[in-house]
Parts: C-alpha cells; structure tokens; sequence
C-alpha cells in the first residue's frame, strides 16, 4: 500500500488528493517535483502532504526491507569548494563499502530540505547524508526519518535515526583566538555572526567571543557583523564598507574561506598590509587559500573522518541513539593551518 502513517492503514496518495481536493495524479506530480504544477496547488498539496504525514511509495517499499545501496548527499551548493571536496571525497568512500552516492543540491530552498529530511527523495535511498542551511532547530529537533539521516553542521536533539558529524565549532573558534592573541592582536572582528537558531555560524561565533572575553580583548559589537551569504562577494563588500566607515580592527576572523578571501581582497584594495596591519583567518581549508596572497590561515576539518563517521553513522555502524537521548554526536578532529595572512605584525 502506499504512503507511510499510523495506525492499522497507511496514508495513501489518494488520501492526500482527496484532502487537497486535486487528482491522484497531481500529488504524483508535486511529490517527484515536475514543474506542471501551479505554486497555488504545490503549496496546497505539501500542506495536506504534511497534515496526514504521507511518504512516497518507494519510501514505504524500501522500509519494508529492499535496500537500495544507495545514499542521497544533500549540500547547498557546489559552487563552495568545500562542499565539492565533500562531496568527491563522500563519493569515493561510499564507492569502496558497495554504495552509490546521488548528490541533491537545495540550492538555498528550504522545502527541498524539507522534503529530503522527510524522507520524500527522487529515488529509494538507504539513508540521507546532508548539511541543512535553512531549517529552523525546532523543526530539526522534530524529525521522525524513515532512513537513516546524518546532519553535517548542525546539532540538535532529535529521536531516533538522527545523527549529527562535525568539528568542535567552539573549540576551533578559541583556537584561533588564542593564535591571534599570541601574535599580538587586540581588535579582531568576526565576519559572518549568526543568531537565533543553532547552526555552525552561531557555535563559531559563541566559541570566538567566548575565548575573546577570557582573553580580555576588546569587546566592540560594531566588530561583530552578520554576513547574508558565505560568499567572496560579500566578504569583499562587509569589509570594505566596514574599512570605508573608519572601523578598527587588527584581525578578521571570517566564519568560512570564502568570506576571508573576499576580505583579504579589500583589505588590498584599501591599502592595508595583511598580516602587518591587519590577519585574516577562515575556516575550511579550501584548495583556493593555499595560492592566496598572502596564503591563507584556516582552520581545517579532518575531513577524511567527517566522512567515515558520516558513512558509519548512514550505514548503521554507530550506535542506536534510544528517542529520549540527543542525537548521536562524532566530533571531528581539527587543526588550525597557520599561513602567511596571521604571523605576527611587525
């Protein structure tokens, strides 16, 4: 039977057009995402879709035992290199346990995030490996998944088949500050803050102010600054506008390489000698920092392990979480790379 519910019968898809008020048909067309399906009546089929808490056909099939070999990488994007290395590295891991890896890419769409979690793929999949970036903790923390899902970047409580792979954001952010202290930094400021929901932004940033206060460093709140994309484009154009303004600061710590590129780019273009006047420090360790000028300081995550423990916790070799506990946690090791954009100023 189709869908998967409560009770003695499961949901169908015709229960959910019947609750739509719309064919069969068009809830097979909403659910496999073809466009032939006007906003109006998607939206009415998602909300009756979530309402009776319906999941696809092959979904069910599979729950009942036929495994597919194959797991769903789902990233935001792949125009940042670190979410590209991720996912040839996932790929190829995969590859040598028997797997097949289909990469879905959200693209910033919060419904496809949705949908993933839930369990409503294009195609069967054995378990979801995927770094939410625009669902709210409260929604994670209420998953239910039919597969197995393993969360990069985020960490929540949830119930069972929830598991959660990541560096120590915190722990990585106090050594960057210590690094900057070291070499006599007194103003640093923090690019790319994040508030109100539990995400990596956010634990970076706790980590850095909290290691900042210890460190007895000044406290400016005009030095910490939200950044709307993790981009170069908006690394360069937070700094230089924060540089335009007369702000002072002897560091950036940037929350990705990205923006830490874009702000050792206008640093440049104002004049500023990067690391005698100003660091710069970034996170990910991306290909691109090596060749910056100067080479880019980073943070690097371990990333061979992220995906083992990714790959053991998708596959069923980490422990069963009982639906009370938090989600199952891995920590992953990291190592601050320090590079020519932080030695000491002269």
């Amino acid at each position: 039977m189709d869908g998967a519910g409560t009770g003695a019968r499961r949901v169908s898809i015709k229960d959910v057009a019947a609750r739509a008020g719309v064919s069969w048909k068009t809830v097979s067309n909403v659910v496999n995402e073809r466009p032939v399906v006007t906003p109006a009546t998607r939206e009415r089929v998602r909300a009756a879709i979530d309402e009776l808490g319906y999941v696809p056909n092959h979904v069910a099939r599979d729950l009942r035992g036929a495994a597919t070999r194959t797991i769903a990488l789902v990233l935001p994007e792949l125009a940042n290199p670190y979410f590209a290395q991720l996912a040839e590295r996932v790929q190829q891991a995969a590859r040598e346990r028997g797997y097949t890896v289909s990469v879905e890419l959200t693209l910033g769409d919060v419904e496809v995030e949705r949908d993933q979690l839930r369990g409503r793929t294009r195609r069967p999949v054995d378990a979801v490996i995927i770094s939410p970036m625009m669902l709210e903790t409260a929604e994670l923390a209420s998953l239910d998944p039919p597969v197995p899902v393993v969360l990069l970047g985020e960490s929540v409580r949830a119930g069972r088949n929830l598991f959660h792979v990541a560096i120590d954001n915190a722990a990585s952010a106090v050594d960057v500050v210590r690094h900057l202290v070291d070499t006599g930094r007194r103003r640093p400021l923090f690019l790319g803050a994040q508030h109100g929901r539990r995400s990596t932004g956010t634990q970076r940033f706790e980590g850095f102010r909290a290691a900042a206060r210890f460190a007895g460093l000044e406290q400016d709140e005009g030095l910490v600054v939200g950044a709307p994309t993790w981009d170069r484009a908006t690394g360069h154009e937070v700094v230089a506008r924060l540089l335009a303004q007369g702000a002072r600061f002897d560091a950036v710590v940037a929350a990705n390489d990205l923006l830490a590129i874009g702000a050792l780019r206008a640093l440049r273009e104002a004049g500023a000698r990067v690391p005698d006047d100003v660091a710069v420090v970034g996170w990910d360790a991306i290909p691109e920092g090596e060749f910056c000028v100067p080479p880019l300081t980073t943070v690097a995550p371990d990333l061979d392990a992220l995906v083992s423990a990714a790959l053991d916790a998708a596959l069923g070799g980490a422990a069963p979480v009982p639906p009370e506990a938090e989600a199952h946690e891995v920590r992953i090791g990291h190592a601050l790379v320090v590079r020519g954009s932080s030695a000491a100023p002269v």
